[in-house]
């Protein structure tokens, strides 16, 4: 990995959208960016071990409610995935979508349903001393980050994790 050093601004701004989306939502643990292929992952954590039925049908239900919001904003999306590595004590889910069309109220939206299925299972980096004074501003402004990180993506790739309370971002 190599430190985050250009003549312009794009991989630092990407940075920062990074850095700005884990801080709002502290259910996300990595964010995964690879501008090559145009894909986003999103890792979460959930504190149990899921059964193989149990993941098809939230997988579907998960899916249902993202196609029936593609379909009410109009939006044709190219990729949208869902994948869950259920290990002993724990389940990693991750979430795959392409950073072209993608909006912070489809964020949002996939956090909500994963707290509303999930509640205290969904593991969450919350930090007392960071409060983010206005939410929907700060949304807001990571909503105009992604539009314009989609209008100036290089081709680096860069990872985003917490590492105890803090957010850490990486150039693949």
């Amino acid at each position: 990995m190599t430190p985050l050093k250009r003549k312009d601004n794009s991989v630092s701004h990407t940075a920062n959208l990074l850095t700005s989306i884990l801080l709002c939502y502290p259910e996300i643990a990595t964010i995964n960016l690879d501008p090559k292929t145009n894909l986003v992952r999103f890792i979460f954590y959930l504190s149990t071990s899921l059964a193989g039925d149990a993941v098809d049908a939230f997988k579907e239900r998960l899916q249902q409610s993202l196609d029936a919001y593609y379909f009410l904003v109009n939006k044709d999306v190219e990729i949208s995935s869902f994948s869950f590595q259920t290990q002993d004590f724990f389940t990693i889910l991750e979430f795959q979508r392409d950073v072209l069309t993608l909006t912070q109220k489809e964020i949002a939206l996939i956090i909500a349903l994963l707290q509303e299925q999930f509640g205290d299972n969904l593991i969450t980096d919350e930090d007392d001393d960071l409060l983010v004074d206005d939410l929907s501003l700060h949304e807001e402004l990571i909503g105009h980050m992604l539009e314009h990180t989609i209008e100036t993506s290089d081709n680096s790739r860069l990872i985003a994790l917490r590492d105890e309370g803090r957010v850490l971002v990486f150039n693949k």
